[in-house]
C-alpha cells in the first residue's frame, strides 16, 4: 500500500528532504501530528550530529519516526521510540518497511526499536539504553504533554546520553504541569460529557522556557538552536490542508495559533 516510487537509492540519497515530506504525506491524520516544517527542522539538526554511529530517541511516535529512520538508515545510526499507543509503533512499521526499507535496502529491525510502554519506566522505558550498551546523541519528546512528565523524560534521557545531545521538544509552548486537561477535554467531548475545569496550580512557564532553566542551570555549555521551523512555519500548507479540524483542537485549547513560533524547540548540550 505505501510502496511508491520516488526513484533510485541515488536518488533518494540525494532528495533527502524531498523524499521524506513525499513519505510523511502517505500518512492519515492521526498519525501525521507534526507540520511538515517540523519534520524537515528536525532531520536538519539530525545532520548536525557528529556521531559515525548515531543513537536517537523519541517519546511519542508518527512522522517525526520516519525523519528519524531515514537519517538512521543512512547515517548508520539506530533509534528507540516510546509510545503507549502500540498501534502507532506497529503501523508505522508497516510505511517504512514499504516506503523506505525496500528502496534503501535496509533491516527496519536492524535500526528501530519500538517499545510500547511507558519511557520512564526502569524496567523497559528509556533507561534501559545502559543494559543495551548505548549511548543517546538525540531525544525529541512528544508524548503527555505535561512539564512533571516531560522532565521525567528528560531526567531519564540524561542516564543515557553521550558527551554531546540534543534535546527537541514539540508543543514546547504548553503550559500544563501535571495534567494535560486539553486532551482529557477532547476525550470528554468525544464521550459528550461536560469539560473539566483547569486549576490555576497547574500552570507552567512554557516548556521551552522551563526545559532552558533547567538545562542553563545544570550544565555549563548550553546552546538553544536557531531551527528552520520557526522561519518556514507560516509558508507551510500542512496547516492550511488540516485546517478544519485544527480549528476543533483549537477550542479544546490543543493549540495556540499566536504561540506556534514555540511549538518547536531544540538544545545542544555539552556535558563537562
Amino acid at each position: 500500500m505505501y510502496d511508491f516510487y520516488f526513484g533510485t537509492k541515488q536518488e533518494i540519497e540525494d532528495n533527502q528532504e524531498e523524499f521524506l515530506i513525499f513519505v510523511k504525506r502517505l500518512l492519515p491524520r492521526w498519525i501525521n501530528g507534526i507540520p511538515d516544517s517540523e519534520c524537515l527542522a528536525i532531520y536538519r539538526v539530525l545532520k548536525q550530529i557528529k556521531s559515525d554511529k548515531p543513537v536517537l530517541v523519541e517519546t511519542g511516535c508518527g512522522a517525526s519516526t520516519l525523519a528519524m529512520f531515514l537519517y538512521c538508515a543512512l547515517n548508520n545510526g539506530k533509534m528507540f521510540s516510546w509510545d503507549t499507543n502500540g498501534s502507532k509503533g506497529f503501523f508505522l512499521k508497516s510505511v517504512i518497511s514499504e516506503a523506505i526499507c525496500r528502496f534503501l535496502n535496509v533491516n527496519i529491525y536492524d535500526i528501530w526499536s519500538f517499545i510500547g510502554f511507558d519511557s520512564t519506566s526502569k524496567q523497559v522505558g528509556i533507561p534501559v539504553l545502559n543494559e543495551l550498551g548505548e549511548k543517546a546523541n538525540f531525544g525529541f519528546f512528544d508524548s503527555w504533554h505535561t512539564l512533571d512528565h516531560l522532565m521525567k523524560e528528560i531526567n531519564c534521557f540524561e542516564q543515557v546520553v553521550s558527551n554531546d545531545f540534543y534535546i527537541a521538544l514539540d508543543d514546547a509552548y504548553y503550559t500544563k504541569k501535571s495534567e494535560n486537561y486539553s486532551y482529557l477535554n477532547m476525550i470528554r467531548k468525544k464521550l459528550s460529557l461536560d469539560p473539566v475545569q483547569e486549576s490555576p496550580s497547574n500552570k507552567c512557564k512554557p516548556f521551552y522556557k522551563e526545559v532552558d532553566k533547567y538545562l542553563t542551570d545544570k550544565y555549563s555549555m548550553v546552546r538553544k538552536l536557531v531551527d528552520s521551523y520557526k522561519s518556514e512555519y507560516k509558508k507551510d500548507i500542512f496547516f492550511n490542508y488540516f485546517d478544519s479540524d485544527r480549528k476543533a483542537m483549537g477550542k479544546l485549547g490543543m493549540e495556540e495559533k499566536e504561540k506556534l513560533d514555540h511549538r518547536f524547540d531544540v538544545w545542544v548540550v555539552k556535558k563537562e
